[in-house]
């Protein structure tokens, strides 16, 4: 397994949150991570089984001209980066003290 710490943007993390309650509903110990994957994974299958449509295109090539949720999802990336630094150089620090 790799860990990555992503940005989600607040509308796809809506309906991870979903795919995740329903996981949990049928019996599954799912995780926030599960739920993802789970989706990353029927999406890939789909657009291997039957490519994407034109309308899927579309609103894709709309999200990547949207300027400012691009800078957004940029800037929580950046924010989300520079914690995890911090967060890595105050447990060296703590871990050189002992």
């Amino acid at each position: 397994m790799v860990k990555k710490t992503v940005v989600i943007h607040p509308v796809i993390d809506k309906y991870i949150r979903m795919a995740w309650a329903a996981l949990i509903e049928a019996g599954y110990d799912a995780t926030y991570s599960t739920a993802l994957n789970l989706m990353l994974l029927a999406a890939i299958l789909e657009i291997l089984k039957s490519g994407l449509s034109r309308e899927t295109v579309e609103v894709l090539q709309s999200f990547l001209r949207d300027a400012k949720t691009v800078e957004e999802l940029k800037l929580a990336e950046q924010i989300s980066d520079i914690t995890e630094k911090i967060m890595r150089e105050i447990v060296r620090a703590a871990t050189e003290r002992r």
